[in-house]
């Protein structure tokens, strides 16, 4: 098997849910939850729970409360996989700075699997 070669690891939290919004042109705006499969410094991997297909390069705002100190964070990022499952791939590694991320990699590495 080969290794992903990838800039950052991908961290899998437990059980952590998000408020997510998709938003497209020129004002539709579709409200729903899910659960953050896996996160990294650039992108995070949403599983939806309802049907609402993402499209790949809808903007996207991710509302969700740190696993451990319940601070709640927003992320802003544009989808760039479907995937099965009423899975996404979120990129927001150009709209958010490494270091603003840092508390909630932190939190997810301490709330891992």
């Amino acid at each position: 098997m080969t290794a992903e070669k990838r800039a950052h690891n991908r961290i899998e939290p437990k059980e952590l849910s998000a408020h997510i919004t998709i938003k497209r042109p020129p004002d539709e705006e579709l409200l729903t939850h899910g659960t953050v499969v896996d996160i990294s410094y650039s992108g995070i991997k949403i599983k939806l729970d309802s049907p609402i297909i993402a499209e790949t390069n809808d903007k996207i705002t991710i509302d969700m409360k740190l696993p451990q100190s319940g601070i709640p964070i927003t992320i802003h990022g544009v989808v760039k996989h479907r995937l099965p499952d009423s899975q996404c791939g979120i990129y927001f590694g150009d709209l958010h700075p490494e270091e603003s991320v840092d508390d909630l990699m932190f939190e997810c590495v301490m709330h891992a699997d």
